[in-house]
């Protein structure tokens, strides 16, 4: 495997002192990339959708595994041979398989959107050709649920179905028309709407019990409400969600009743109609987590909850002003909970939080980055490491270090200028200290001591990174790229 190691250059919050990459396995060399995505853990591998060569020929998009070694990645199956994708999608596992959306030869023909299924012992077959395109897959229970379009009627109409057992998937109920879908307790919650009812696309929060369909609450009685990512937090014994209620998207939770179906918190009041935009619920520590915008004085950020009004709040405004930092991608790693964002400088990075301000820090930056997982009690992210990079969007696993250097909050307005320089730089709020300058693997090449703000640079051209610490001090006070011409 590859690694590929990159001096974190940030100029403003906490940064780590180095993070590295590992490569997995350059699936489709070049820098058009594999694109791993629809990652799943199946016993003890993991599991993903991808699109590689063999000898040279494109095969497509199809089902990949490994157990993050360069060897033990491998394709599972070609499942539609040639250069035709069966585009896996969806994967979950369920009953010792995995269930997921794809394209397969049926009769002769390559059909798209069946219910497919893999395991070790049968590989992949095609489970059903009725339910289409099937998305949403939530266990409740000892049944397998999912959203589908129903292919045996006329005109086709998005379904609830279900699998139990081995048996063959069975629509819940046929008068429900469902967008997506969660679960609270053992009672399925869905986006949906009666499909005998007046207006079927206005949809509202409902239930089933697993045998009847229940309005739980129709939270936005004049329109559609549309309630959608659903997350169950275990702690707070509820489904946190984002649904209009009336004054724009904000999140909503439940308990699967009508009366503990309430609104968290209106963040966003800049108007009537608003709302925050909540995504991205993840449980960590007892509270959720996600994005959302205030509409005032931050853009999407991240923010957390307890459940309560005056327990919700941002945690941390990473990128300040009215742009966000649009944080993505949550997992739950050991003790921390880690995500993506975007910071002032428009730069992907990689962050971590204890649940503090203080404790939510930029580890690294990437290009860009399209899934995140943990495996294996590692992490692992498909994405790319830098936009120009000869190595497109493949799989990688994370590295983390071992040590930070903690930038204090209250320094970030120092500055080193001239910036770029020709030699010497100034550094303001600090007149003296010691200093360390980094080549861009990390490389120690210049170290030593300065007064009246004043450092002396002894390098050739090139991009540096500039540590700078105050005399006596513990803390590192900068980091900075520097340019020198």
């Amino acid at each position: 495997m590859r690694k590929i190691n990159y001096f974190i250059i940030l100029l403003s919050g906490l940064v780590t002192a180095q993070t590295t990459f590992t490569l997995v396995k350059d699936i489709y060399p070049g820098a058009v990339g594999s694109s791993p995505s629809n990652l799943t853990i199946y016993n003890g591998k993991l599991y993903f959708s991808a699109s590689s060569l063999v000898d040279g020929a494109s095969i497509g998009n199809e089902l990949w595994e490994s157990d993050g070694t360069e060897a033990g990645t491998k394709l599972v199956a070609d499942i539609i041979p040639g250069n035709s994708s069966s585009s896996p999608a969806a994967l979950f596992v369920f009953n010792n398989k995995i269930y997921f959306s794809g394209s397969n030869v049926v009769n002769g023909s390559n059909v798209s959107g069946l219910l497919l299924s893999y395991d070790e012992t049968n590989g992949v077959q095609t489970v059903s050709t009725v339910p289409k395109y099937s998305t949403s897959f939530t266990k409740v229970g000892d049944r397998l649920y999912f959203k589908s379009t129903n292919t045996s009627v006329t005109p086709n109409t998005q379904r609830l179905y279900f699998i139990e057992g081995g048996a063959q998937p069975v629509i819940a109920d046929d008068n429900l028309n469902v967008n997506t879908i969660g679960f609270v307790g053992n009672k399925v919650i869905a986006n949906a709407q009666f499909a005998n009812a007046s207006s079927p696309f206005l949809t509202q929060l409902f239930g089933f019990d697993g045998s009847t369909s229940n309005l739980i609450k129709a939270i936005n009685p004049s329109t559609s409400s549309y309630p959608q990512y659903f997350t169950y937090s275990a702690a707070l014994g509820k489904t946190f969600f984002n649904a209009n209620g009336g004054n724009g998207a904000e999140p909503w939770m439940t308990d699967g009743t009508e009366a503990g179906t309430t609104i968290v918190k209106d963040i966003n009041v800049s108007s009537g109609t608003s709302g925050s935009g909540p995504i991205n619920f993840t449980e960590y520590n007892g509270k959720v987590y996600f994005s959302a915008s205030d509409g005032i004085t931050s853009g999407s950020e991240l923010w957390v909850t307890d459940g309560t009004e005056q327990g919700t709040k941002m945690l941390k405004d990473i990128a300040p002003g009215t742009a966000g930092s649009f944080p993505e991608k949550m997992v739950v790693y050991k003790d921390k909970l880690y995500f993506f964002a975007t910071n002032a400088s428009n730069v992907k990075q990689l962050w971590e939080t204890d649940g503090t301000e203080e404790g939510t820090k930029a580890l690294a930056s990437v290009a860009s980055v399209s899934s995140f997982i943990t495996y294996n009690d590692k992490l692992y992210f498909s994405g790319r490491i830098g936009s120009t990079d000869t190595v497109g969007v493949e799989l990688y696993q994370v590295n983390l270090p071992t040590g930070t250097l903690n930038i204090s909050e209250s320094n970030a307005k120092t500055l080193v200028y001239p910036n770029p320089t020709t030699g010497n730089v100034f550094v303001s709020n600090i007149s003296e200290g010691n200093f360390e300058l980094f080549d861009l693997s990390g490389k120690l090449v210049q170290s030593g001591i300065f007064n009246n703000n004043k450092i002396v640079i002894d390098r050739t051209s090139g991009t540096y990174i500039l540590k700078v610490r105050s005399s006596g001090g513990k803390q590192a006070k900068l980091v900075t790229k520097l340019i020198i011409k």
